[in-house]
């Protein structure tokens, strides 16, 4: 039985408010604990580490936030999209209506999806951040391309010249990697993918690296870059600077509430 739950919804979308209010009583009227909580508020989306369960009502940009914050704790979450269902959140409103006697009883299994160890190094110190989806090395607003030169393992591989080079999980092989013509790998494969976005005379494939790898990516030549993880942590990048991603021992744990299968049905669903 599920004894305690944290609702994290979208702040600003009245429909995520009005779901977490009705949850919050359904689970309180089957006697678990309850705490409901902004999914932006860092502070108590950290707090939600003490509770079994998370159940974001958002979007995949809330769901990304909380899982980045709650993977260290080990704490799983179950993502209720309130728009369109991606691949991160399985659940609608209404199919969390159908499930809620299973989602009380505990009857989900985890899946554990790879995340990256990012470090970008810059003035003789380093920053670190921990990405679920991707780190990008790219061009921001500039239009012009960006020389990104890629190592692996030690070994310089290619030098791009793109409109940005990025490391992805197999949780980011269905975002911009995808996007920029990669292939999906399964949620809980551990390979890391390479690779390039519009590069200009090199083979605009992607590269699967071994889980075990390290990439560099490093601003080659003289124009700056700009550093992005998951699509919100931002920094400009100087020529000569350098981003590290490596796989992390820390891994995001999402609550799943229908058959192991259901990616490939996802898939299906989206992709048509």
């Amino acid at each position: 039985m599920l004894r305690s739950a944290a609702i994290l919804y979208h702040p600003t979308r009245e429909r995520a408010l009005r779901e977490a209010e009705w949850l919050a009583g359904v689970l309180r009227g089957h006697g678990v604990e309850v705490t409901s909580a902004s999914a932006w508020d860092a502070e108590a989306v950290i707090q939600s580490c003490n509770f079994e369960l998370a159940v974001v009502l958002g979007g995949d940009g809330s769901i990304i936030h909380v899982a980045r914050l709650l993977a260290p704790c080990e704490t799983p979450l179950i993502g209720v999209n309130l728009g369109r269902v991606g691949f991160l959140a399985e659940l609608t409103p209404d199919r969390l209506r159908e499930c809620i006697a299973d989602l009380v009883h505990g009857s989900y299994w985890i899946e554990e999806r790879t995340m990256l160890d990012v470090e970008w190094r810059f003035d003789n110190t380093a920053q670190r951040f921990l990405a679920l989806n991707e780190v990008v090395v790219g061009r921001g607003l500039v239009p012009r391309a960006v020389q990104v030169e890629t190592t692996l393992d030690g070994d310089t591989f290619i030098t791009y010249t793109a409109d940005a080079v990025l490391a992805a999980t197999a949780t980011g092989s269905t975002a911009y990697s995808l996007a920029a013509g990669g292939p999906i790998l399964h949620p809980e494969s551990r390979e890391i993918l390479l690779t390039p976005v519009a590069p200009h005379l090199h083979i605009g494939r992607s590269i699967v690296v071994p889980g075990t790898s390290e990439i560099v990516l490093t601003v080659a030549g003289d124009r700056p870059a700009i550093m992005s993880v998951d699509g919100t942590d931002e920094h400009p990048m100087e020529p000569g600077q350098s981003v590290q991603a490596c796989r992390s021992d820390t891994v995001a744990r999402f609550a799943r509430m229908g058959p192991r299968t259901y990616f490939y049905q996802a898939i299906a669903a989206r992709l048509q």
